[in-house]
């Protein structure tokens, strides 16, 4: 094989292992001890990172919060006060959730909220699971 080739297969295999996955278990608060979430984040596009976040026992939002209907899932830029919308998360009779999305940020910190709409512009109530995000 020539120089070339080698060059090739060593750039896809660096490529490769750079947008591998990674999986990252979410803190929870005390106000919801029995959640269990786990985010997993890869490269996108235009060196964007998605983001697939799986939540597992927990209660619907409005027995968590008073006056929310929906989970939405925030990203925060390290030392930023703003907070950018990912989506909502919706939980289904069994309390379990899926979220697939995709932000611009590399590292940030993840969290989910109790909102009473999904389109909400800022976080209203406490941050009830949390990840760190470095990619």
């Amino acid at each position: 094989m020539s120089n070339r080739h080698w060059m090739a297969i060593a750039a896809l295999t660096i490529a490769g292992c750079a947008a591998s996955p990674r999986t990252i278990r979410m803190m929870t608060s005390p106000t919801i001890p029995a959640a269990q979430g786990m985010v997993t984040a890869s490269s996108a596009a235009n060196g964007n990172t998605a983001l697939r976040i799986e939540v597992r026992h927990l209660a619907p939002p409005e027995r968590v919060a008073s006056g929310a209907t929906i989970y939405v899932v925030w990203a925060q830029a390290l030392g930023q006060d703003t907070s950018q919308n990912l989506g909502a998360l919706r939980v289904d009779s069994d309390l379990h959730g899926t979220l697939n999305t995709v932000t611009p940020l590399q590292s940030f910190t993840m969290f989910i909220t109790a909102e009473p709409s999904p389109t909400t512009l800022m976080p209203s109530s406490s941050q009830l699971l949390t990840a760190s995000i470095q990619r």
